[in-house]
């Protein structure tokens, strides 16, 4: 079977030993079949979400969810407006002034402690209250006589009800309270804002995932974007649907004839649908993640987990005889320690010198004079295998999403970390768009800070439809 992933032999690595290590791969290896039917898969899992019957849409794992907000920019937006954006250790608060449709932004962020991340979730919202009071306090607002439309990210798997209503299905990520599973995020702000900034000039207009407002601020950069991504500590996807096309819509039908639909495909596969790529490695870091069964398609390549993906593989490689000469030092010990931060530092490298594979080999005891140069030929080929594999993973689902909506030229808006500084990551995924969606121009978009500025664009749009009479809920 052809495999996407061509890979050649360096030069510093024997031939003995790399058809060794490749047989060590081989398991993992993404061949033409492997992705057409990834796609397929994919492909079918949204037809079930997209059912009009509960019963058919329980057999997939994606939402595919009405996130009830169908107005874009314009070009005439004016005002004040706040963004939040929830979904990692550092919360955002962004101010939005809008002067002629042009946005200028502010923007602050603020720590999650471990304890909190973990605590009652009363503690979460407590914390981002007195953020948002903290943060309008320096921008002098704090004594506004207007409330000031707020549009809220939150980057958790919730059913959404209404433009300002939404239901947390799960906490994913660093996340584990213990609590606030079925309840309304916005209730749970207004309620701490109540305990803790009461008569702060808010008001929560508009709730929605990560993705959906980086979709929002993509737009606004390049009127294309009809797609948004998140592919940081996790992943996501949202698209802008033609109404007629949604068999469960109950909506109404006026103008605009579309609305932005939240995939939710973190959790592609949970249901098994997916295990016919996944491999020992990605079942092993699923068993020992903060959630295990949840959320496996982005435990494939997702920010959380492609270091630990690497590590594990180097661990094998180490034991097999293959690598340090047998000798791990740290390594084999350090479970999720080998963050992908190190991936990305040494994907960066493309000269002779290694000095960042040096840096990250000696976090765990292993020194440049205990390897060799083949050694650390190794360490790099399994970071650029697994990270391009993962690349190729997201890009192939998010590619039937492109040949979904049928247009000529589609412009993907993404933020998150992953994307941003691993320096492969967008050719790579570029490769699966090239290949397997002839029909469309595609082009990829960093939208920084998207999450949080989109948010504050959704408000915008909250208010709109609100005046309009379109239905909300």
């Amino acid at each position: 079977m052809a495999s996407f992933i061509k890979r050649y032999r360096p030069d510093s690595i024997s031939e003995e030993k790399w058809e060794k290590i490749n047989a060590v791969l081989e398991p993992l290896t993404l061949t033409d079949e492997i992705l057409e039917k990834h796609m397929a898969v994919f492909r079918e899992q949204m037809h079930l979400a997209n059912s009009p019957d509960e019963n058919i849409r329980k057999k997939s794992n994606l939402l595919m969810m009405n996130t009830f907000l169908r107005m874009l920019l314009d070009g005439t937006e004016e005002g004040e407006y706040l963004g939040l954006d929830l979904g990692g250790t550092n919360f955002r608060v962004i101010l939005v002034r809008f002067k002629n449709g042009v946005a200028e932004t502010s923007c602050n962020y603020y720590n999650l402690k471990e304890e909190t991340l973990s605590g009652p979730a009363a503690g979460v919202f407590d914390f981002i209250a007195e953020s948002i009071e903290d943060f309008l306090h320096t921008e002098k607002l704090d004594k506004s006589e207007q409330k000031i439309p707020l549009g809220f990210t939150f980057s958790f798997p919730s059913t959404q009800l209404a433009l300002n209503k939404s239901l947390l299905l799960t906490w994913t990520k660093t996340f584990t309270c213990p609590d606030g599973v079925g309840e309304d995020p916005v209730a749970m702000l207004e309620a701490a804002i109540e305990r803790k900034a009461k008569n702060l000039p808010v008001n929560v207009v508009a709730v929605m995932s990560d993705t959906v407002s980086t979709l929002m601020a993509g737009n606004y950069y390049d009127k294309n974007c009809r797609i948004g991504m998140i592919l940081g500590t996790g992943c996501n996807a949202a698209f802008v649907e033609n109404i007629s096309d949604i068999d469960k819509w109950t909506g109404d039908f006026e103008d605009p004839k579309h609305v932005i639909v939240n995939v939710e495909l973190g959790s592609t596969g949970d249901n098994g649908c997916m295990d016919f790529y996944r491999s020992e490695f990605e079942r092993e870091v699923d068993k020992y993640s903060n959630h295990p069964g949840s959320f496996t398609f982005e435990k494939s390549f997702s920010g959380m987990y492609l270091g630990e993906l690497v590590r594990l593989v180097l661990v094998r490689l180490i034991k097999d005889g293959l690598l340090f000469n047998g000798e791990a030092g740290t390594l084999v010990d350090a479970r999720w320690k080998f963050t992908t931060e190190f991936v990305t530092n040494i994907e960066k490298e493309d000269g002779p010198e290694n000095k960042n594979i040096d840096t990250v080999l000696s976090t765990f005891g292993i020194s440049h004079s205990f390897t060799t140069q083949e050694d650390r030929a190794i360490v790099k080929e399994v970071c650029d295998f697994i990270s391009r594999r993962g690349a190729h993973i997201i890009a192939a689902a998010v590619a039937v999403i492109v040949n979904y909506i049928k247009l000529p030229e589609v412009t993907i808006g993404i933020d998150g970390s992953l994307y941003e500084r691993h320096p492969k990551f967008h050719d790579n995924m570029m490769d699966i768009f090239t290949k397997f969606c002839p029909q469309t121009k595609v082009k990829l978009i960093l939208v920084k800070e998207g999450s949080g500025e989109g948010a504050a664009f959704a408000a915008v749009s909250a208010l709109r439809q609100l005046a309009k009479g379109l239905r909300c809920s």
